[in-house]
């Protein structure tokens, strides 16, 4: 990669980790961070820090300007929440993003989600070619217009765009899929039926790999790549050993002919009460848990060069480390 680089949701999980990678890798980086956002320390004189919204379309296509490369993260990522933010962050800054880098002759590397297979994630392989699913929450449907809004820009303008579908990322810090999940498994069960089922995981640093490879390689433009591992941890392996870490013990799991009405029942509930906070359930997640995720990896392996460079054990160790480090 040559010249500056730009990247939306820098301050988020996965974007401190692509920061950090692109740094070593001597880029010039510009993080694109909300108004009132903490950022890292360390970032002081190393990144070139721009405060603002990716739904401001007059300050994205100014912030663009002069970017070969940008990384577009920022989303809301969330199961639940009102449909018109998902399109206004979600949809509306995709299209600021996707402007901003048409009008800079640059590049965008999108991510994107596994979520787009909606239903498909309970049974089929779930390739790169295969088409969307059935959507069953706000997240899912806006990714999937989001990834549709892409495409037409690649087909009608020559916009080069690479998407990348992440599969369930994990790490330290991890909001979803360790913070959020560590404290469902103090107040309710989390495991739906005996949770055999793959869990879907990749490591954050594996799927940083892969975007910085997807970014390197000219051939990637207008390419779909799964952002995965061939990892068989099951659900019940990766929530019993995320317990064990944070001294709680084993998580007690649900009958699956209970869980998918409760998680209906939940959902319009909630809407006819106006409950802001999320149900303790939603189609959205349930589908995430309960699918026996099969996401090949050989188009990434094949065109990119791709291999997961952190292990499922290595991943966890990582977890370890930074739960003592916080106490």
């Amino acid at each position: 990669m040559k010249g500056p680089v730009l990247i939306t949701g820098a301050n988020g999980f996965i974007g401190r980790r692509l920061v950090r990678r692109l740094l070593a890798e001597g880029m010039e980086v510009h993080a694109l961070v909300l108004p009132n956002e903490p950022v890292p320390i360390d970032w002081e004189g190393e990144v070139a820090i721009h405060r603002g919204d990716i739904t401001n379309r007059e300050a994205v296509l100014k912030l663009g300007k002069g970017k070969e490369k940008i990384f577009h993260l920022a989303a809301v990522v969330s199961d639940w929440g009102p449909e018109s933010l998902y399109q206004q962050v979600t949809v509306g800054g995709t299209r600021n993003v996707l402007d901003a880098a048409l009008q800079a002759g640059g590049q965008v590397v999108l991510a994107s989600s596994i979520a787009v297979y909606g239903e498909q994630l309970q049974d089929k392989q779930c390739h790169e070619a295969l088409p969307h699913g059935k959507a069953l929450g706000p997240y899912s449907r806006t990714k999937q217009a989001q990834e549709v809004m892409a495409r037409a820009y690649q087909e009608k303008h020559g916009l080069p765009v690479v998407i990348i579908r992440p599969a369930n990322v994990y790490g330290p810090g991890c909001r979803p899929w360790v913070h959020e999940l560590i404290q469902a498994m103090q107040r309710w069960p989390v495991l739906i039926g005996n949770s055999e089922n793959n869990a879907g995981l990749v490591y954050v640093d594996n799927l940083v790999e892969l975007m910085v490879l997807a970014a390197e390689n000219p051939k990637a433009a207008g390419q779909v790549y799964n952002a995965a591992e061939d990892n068989p941890t099951t659900w019940k392996q990766y929530t019993n050993e995320l317990a064990r870490l944070a001294g709680l013990p084993p998580p007690r799991s649900v009958s699956p002919l209970l869980a998918h009405p409760m998680a209906s029942l939940l959902e319009r509930t909630w809407k006819w009460l106006g409950v802001k906070t999320r149900p303790h359930l939603t189609r959205e997640a349930l589908n995430l848990v309960t699918a026996n995720y099969n996401i090949p990896i050989h188009k990434a392996r094949q065109e990119l060069g791709y291999e997961p460079v952190v292990s499922y054990e290595e991943g966890m160790h990582h977890i370890e480390g930074y739960f003592n480090s916080l106490g």
